[in-house]
């Protein structure tokens, strides 16, 4: 938010380089994430330049901390320059309480209690989903638990928000806290549905990747042939993705898709996009597991895979691709999700908006974990015995069913 808020929006020119900016920042976090994943996690576990193994760890974190100090001395270089907004006098999400429990209590309305609970239960479907690792005995509870709590809590969010015209009582006029707070209410069944079908395919790569990788040939090809990868390297080439593919898709292909469709090309067509691309990601990722099942399982056995089990005579590299797919996704669909969350809502509410964004999206993880467990039994510690692809087709058709309504409620005329 901080960011967006120093381009000047009675610019044209500053508006269109303000919904860049959410890319490029998605991009600089990404660019980070490429050096952890390319460099700092083999460094870490194995030593390096001069560094033993027993000093990995240390050192890699040490050097992580000097950078996040060099980064805070070069943002407050430039404090001088900001364009700084003034305090609140009441805080986004104390006005959102405060008009949701007004409205319940004096307007008598049961939507803004329904929004009140559902808000209680994301926040225990997290809660439950962050214990489950505290409790390892009621693990499985929990996450049944998390389950039950997260879609009630979204289905008692986004149906209330549909039309929160309700947000007012006692048959006086609107103020304008009560109109910030309904237009931010009126943005969550777009977050929500954006989220659940984006983070439908998303998990695939964050479950289901790195796993599959580990049972493919992850040794480098030249050297002794001793050393190999772990399945989560290959998720550098989402990382890389992201970090190549940003500055081809702000000055070059966005404007020309633009230019194409006439002006038509805003959030609702690059979430699409993103989201068909992010289907092609998963799908590519199921073939090439048929394809894994279908060669030879080599006597060795592979580090990062449960033990016993023997790598397939198909090199790891080829995963590399749905990650590479993923990543150009998700420039289509994060930091489209995060500009319209900052451009549709009142710039009151925009902190809070950011913040219900990521909300959403640990409430969307809570979701598909029990999924994942539900699957369970097509997906045993040797792949070469479950059916992983299975997880993937129904991922796909989750990711279809949660766009229709994404689709049908999102609005991009501002109105």
């Amino acid at each position: 938010n901080f960011g967006a808020d120093q381009f000047d929006e009675s610019d044209p020119a500053q508006v269109a380089a303000q919904e860049q900016f959410f890319s490029v920042f998605y991009c600089s976090i990404n660019l980070g994430a490429a050096l952890a994943y390319g460099f700092f996690t083999t460094f870490a576990s194995s030593g390096g330049l001069g560094v033993p193994k027993p000093w990995g760890y240390p050192v890699a974190y040490g050097a992580m901390a000097v950078c996040m100090m060099l980064a805070v001395g070069v943002y407050r270089a430039g404090r001088r320059s900001y364009k700084v907004h003034p305090l609140l006098e009441r805080s986004a999400l104390a006005s959102l309480i405060g008009c949701l429990t007004n409205s319940a209590v004096e307007g008598g309305s049961r939507k803004a209690a329904s929004v009140l609970v559902g808000i209680l239960l994301l926040l225990s479907s997290i809660m439950l989903s962050a214990a489950q690792s505290l409790v390892p005995a009621l693990g499985t509870k929990m996450m049944y638990f998390a389950f039950v709590c997260a879609l009630a809590g979204t289905f008692a969010v986004v149906l209330p928000c549909l039309n929160p015209e309700w947000l007012h009582y006692g048959g006086l006029a609107i103020t304008s806290e009560q109109e910030d707070v309904r237009d931010f209410l009126a943005l969550m069944p777009v977050l929500f549905t954006g989220s659940l079908s984006f983070n439908a395919l998303y998990n695939c790569m964050q479950f289901w990747y790195a796993q599959q990788a580990c049972q493919m040939d992850v040794r480098l090809p030249f050297g002794t042939g001793t050393f190999q990868l772990s399945g989560s390297f290959f998720n550098i080439a989402d990382c890389l993705a992201i970090v190549v593919v940003t500055p081809m898709a702000v000055l070059w292909i966005d404007p020309s898709l633009s230019s194409l469709l006439k002006g038509r090309f805003s959030h609702s067509q690059k979430f699409t996009m993103g989201m068909a691309i992010a289907a092609l990601s998963v799908f590519v990722a199921a073939r090439l597991e048929l394809m894994r099942k279908a060669v030879p399982v080599l006597s060795e056995t592979s580090n990062c895979a449960p033990p016993g089990v023997g790598m397939s005579d198909m090199q790891g590299a080829w995963m590399m691709l749905p990650f590479f797919l993923m990543g150009v996704a998700e420039i289509y669909t994060q930091p489209t999700l995060l500009h319209y969350a900052y451009s549709k809502s009142p710039a009151s509410m925009r902190t809070l908006a950011m913040a219900a964004s990521f909300f959403i999206a640990a409430v969307s993880s809570a979701l598909f974990a029990l999924l994942v467990s539900a699957l369970g039994p097509y997906m045993p510690n040797d792949l070469n015995h479950g059916h992983l692809e299975y997880g993937y087709y129904i991922n796909l058709a989750l990711g279809g069913i949660f766009l229709v309504p994404f689709l049908s409620v999102m609005r991009d005329d501002g109105h």
